[in-house]
């Protein structure tokens, strides 16, 4: 995996937005990784009883399962813009992988947003309940769009 050559006498340029491409990768890498540790029956950075309850029903289980796929599939889509294995894989498809995998994080980071502010204005939001995946899901967010929308504007 190597990536693109930079124009000859310049190094590597992650101004042109490899640089959220590699982290939105990486981002979906490591998410992909905790999907695949719950589904095996571990839960890491969850509350064990309630995820282990929750995947009782079979559905749960196989949305996480789904989840973690889709994760994996997300690291190549990621980097195929920034890399020079990518310029061979068809770029309509990588564009609309990579819009549909951050139209569905923005979604579901506002979602999360929305829900905050609701318990803002009735006075019950508090820190503690967002937990480390709320600000995860806002990260991934803004990687994976800032990664599509500067790769789309540098293939142009």
């Amino acid at each position: 995996m190597t990536p693109q050559r930079a124009p000859k006498g310049e190094g590597p340029n992650l101004s042109s937005g490899a640089w959220a491409a590699y982290a939105a990768a990486l981002w979906a890498l490591i998410f992909g990784v905790f999907h695949i540790v719950w589904a095996a029956g571990s839960y890491p950075l969850l509350d064990a009883e309630q995820t282990r309850a929750a995947f009782r029903t079979p559905w749960k289980w196989a949305f996480d399962v789904v989840v973690a796929a889709m994760c994996l599939i997300a690291v190549p889509v990621a980097l195929a813009p920034v890399m020079a294995w990518g310029q061979r894989l068809p770029r309509g498809l990588i564009y609309t992988l990579a819009w549909i995998g951050s139209v569905l994080l923005v979604l579901r980071a506002a979602a999360s947003l929305v829900q905050a502010g609701y318990f803002v204005a009735t006075g019950r939001f508090r820190f503690a309940d967002m937990g480390i995946w709320e600000p995860w899901f806002y990260l991934g967010a803004i990687l994976f769009s800032l990664s599509t929308w500067r790769s789309r504007r540098v293939q142009n």
